[in-house]
């Protein structure tokens, strides 16, 4: 999918980029399924998935912690919690090519990184990275306390990054998210390769 929306052929001021599915490859039924391993009392991965899902984790209105203790309660996970942050970041990785070709354009154009994510994970991915996600301007939807894609989570994050939406192209691997964004004045792409997203930025 390419460019859509209004400010297509406009420079812009600012780009917004997304973690999961963009810098960080995962996959999430992978977790689900570990989680699932761990505990004795047979409960599914559809029923890990389903709890942890719950939106409250990403928004920062629940700790990681409550789901650990929830699966110690309710499936008998044995680990300690540290075995179970372990087993929580499991499925992340790092694009290392993504990674430069995000900082070659922070280098020239402000660049911020916009992601739906909990503590447990970011700071994983910064020591994954060798600190180097943490040297991005990141506005965390539990640090910030709303998350996509509802629209009123990137009219937040363009006041506390002082950006103006039309000036700006957000990417996300997920069509809702850049939907969302659009609503909220954004310019956007639907992320499905590096090739795509540097043929899509040429001439801004």
């Amino acid at each position: 999918m390419t460019t859509a929306g209004k400010n297509s052929t406009a420079p812009y001021e600012a780009l917004v980029v997304d973690l999961g599915g963009v810098i960080v490859p995962h996959d999430n039924e992978v977790l689900y399924r570990l989680l699932a391993s761990r505990c004795p009392a047979r409960t599914s991965a559809e029923a890990i998935a389903a709890a942890a899902r719950d939106p409250r984790y990403e928004r920062g209105e629940l700790p990681i912690r409550h789901l650990y203790e929830r699966l110690r309660r309710e499936s008998g996970y044995a680990g300690e919690f540290a075995d179970f942050v372990a087993d929580w970041c499991s499925h992340l990785g790092l694009d290392p090519a993504m990674l430069d070709y995000v900082e070659r354009l922070a280098a020239r154009r402000r660049t911020l990184i916009f992601s739906n994510t909990n503590r447990e994970h970011w700071e994983h991915l910064v020591r994954m990275s060798g600190g180097r996600l943490g040297r991005l301007e990141a506005h965390l939807s539990y640090e910030i306390g709303d998350a996509k894609p509802s629209v009123s989570s990137f009219l937040l994050v363009a006041r506390r990054a002082g950006i103006v939406p039309a000036r700006c192209f957000f990417v996300d691997d997920k069509p809702e998210n850049v939907a969302a964004a659009r609503q909220a004045g954004f310019d956007g792409l639907v992320f499905t390769s590096q090739a795509s997203l540097e043929e899509a930025l040429t001439g801004r």
